[in-house]
């Protein structure tokens, strides 16, 4: 990805390996938690897609450079 290529630097002097990769936050609406998140100055890096390994939930991940790399997962309340 172009954006990915264009946040990597900022991960790599930023983060320079002493913190932990990303943070995973449980969503019930991933689009509206992609909104807000854009709104505080987050880089969405991908879509949101379905991930096999968690039951086909959906997954984005997004990044800013003074908080850094997260995971959003979208669940729906049961």
């Amino acid at each position: 990805f172009l954006t990915t290529q264009a946040v990597l630097p900022h991960m790599k002097k930023n983060g320079g390996g002493t913190t932990p990769y990303h943070c995973c936050y449980v969503v019930e609406d991933i689009k509206k938690a992609i909104s807000e998140l854009k709104s505080q100055r987050f880089i969405q890096l991908s879509k949101p897609v379905p991930a096999v390994a968690i039951d086909s939930h959906y997954v984005c991940f997004l990044y800013n450079k003074d908080v850094g790399l997260i995971e959003l997962v979208e669940m729906q309340r049961e």
